[in-house]
């Protein structure tokens, strides 16, 4: 996520119409340092088992919801 800008972007552009009274700046920045500091490690310890799979969410809502529903494809095929 790293200092999470496109993730700032898209939560303030969302909670324009959400009505969530925490998607302000300072809200946001919060969950992400929360982010990086107690979730990123354990995604990184899934990462080195290779049980994590990743996709770039900084495009548009269709591609990134054809890539997840191509790796759940896949997830059921192998199961």
């Amino acid at each position: 996520m790293g200092d999470g800008k496109i993730t700032i972007q898209r939560c303030l552009e969302r909670g324009k119409s959400s009505g969530r009274s925490d998607d302000n700046a300072e809200s946001l920045k919060k969950r992400i340092r929360t982010y990086n500091e107690s979730t990123r490690p354990i995604i990184d310890m899934y990462t080195k088992q290779n049980l994590v799979k990743t996709i770039d969410a900084s495009r548009d809502v269709e591609t990134v919801f054809k890539d997840v529903q191509k790796l759940f494809d896949e997830f059921y095929q192998q199961h």
